[in-house]
């Protein structure tokens, strides 16, 4: 979203003060990762379906919290790619484990690296490489666990 357009502001002026502050100051971090949410759709339905595709599988999305999966969702819907994407991928709710002391550890490791690179929570990037590393770390631990005696 180009928060230099008439859209754009108007969305800034309804956003709650989270946002404005915690949200908006993120956006152009990354470059070349902006765009319109026609677009976000449309390049993340693609990038699901060749993922699909390369890897011959279904295809995981993690998430811990709901309304991010349905946002995306949205967004490839209205890119007219649900249809495709739904057949290729599989909803997974990993807040359960991930919620756990060993994966909050993880991922504040993980924050706290990505803020050398400027990066913080609630950029989507920041929190996708946390979440993950909270699963890394969460399912490393059962590992070393399993088989060990009670």
């Amino acid at each position: 979203m180009d928060l230099t357009t008439d859209t754009g502001k108007a969305r800034i002026k309804a956003s709650s003060a989270f946002v404005q502050s915690g949200i908006f100051d993120m956006w152009g971090l990354v470059p070349g990762a902006a765009g319109t949410e026609l677009e976000m759709g449309r390049r993340t339905g693609e990038w699901l379906l060749a993922l699909a595709a390369e890897t011959g599988t279904q295809i995981e999305i993690a998430f811990d919290y709901g309304m991010d999966y349905e946002l995306m969702e949205y967004v490839i819907r209205d890119a007219g790619l649900w249809d495709q994407v739904c057949e290729v991928v599989s909803p997974v709710n990993v807040n359960p484990i991930t919620g756990t002391i060993t994966g909050e550890l993880g991922a504040e490791a993980c924050f706290s690296e990505l803020s050398k690179r400027g990066l913080k929570p609630h950029h989507a990037l920041a929190d996708a490489l946390a979440l993950r590393a909270a699963y890394i770390d969460v399912k490393a631990a059962a590992l070393a666990h399993k088989g060990k005696p009670c």
